[in-house]
């Protein structure tokens, strides 16, 4: 085999290895997290003074979790007069499996979510709500796994 046949060889791998990459890439799913992403960063203001107003109240993780739950704990003094809120659970991998709740007004500042209902994985937690007029919000990754103790969330 000659020099020539040799470069033909390499021209033709190279060739089909950019072709399975380019249908490779195709193949992909590349959602967005948010369906109004460009709407949200104009508005993004907003969530870095409810962010703000949290900092300003605690610095503790809102997300903790036991053996069979995920639990959001509201700062004292901010679920006594709640007016509106919600949680997105939200999973990067797949928007299908995202999970949003929203914060009863109960009298409790715990909120409850069973782990049977959520897929294992890593979640990235967005609690927003209004109390006695000011908004709160904060964002926090959580992995929901089977661990036997208690795990609290991360910033």
């Amino acid at each position: 085999m000659n020099w020539g046949h040799k470069i033909t060889i390499v021209i033709i791998l190279f060739v089909a290895g950019m072709l399975g990459m380019v249908s490779y890439a195709l193949m992909q799913d590349n959602e967005m997290i948010d369906d109004h992403y460009y709407q949200k960063e104009l508005e993004f203001q907003d969530v870095i003074d409810a962010s703000q107003n949290l900092v300003n109240l605690t610095s503790d993780n809102l997300v903790s979790q036991t053996l069979t739950e995920v639990m959001i704990t509201l700062p004292v003094g901010t679920f006594e007069k709640l007016e509106k809120g919600n949680i997105e659970l939200l999973r990067i991998d797949s928007k299908s499996k995202d999970v949003q709740l929203p914060i009863e007004v109960n009298g409790w500042n715990v909120r409850t979510i069973s782990k049977s209902t959520l897929i294992k994985g890593m979640y990235k937690a967005r609690i927003r709500w209004t109390s006695a007029g000011k908004e709160y919000y904060k964002e926090e990754s959580v992995f929901v796994g089977g661990e036997s103790r208690e795990v609290r969330g991360r910033a």
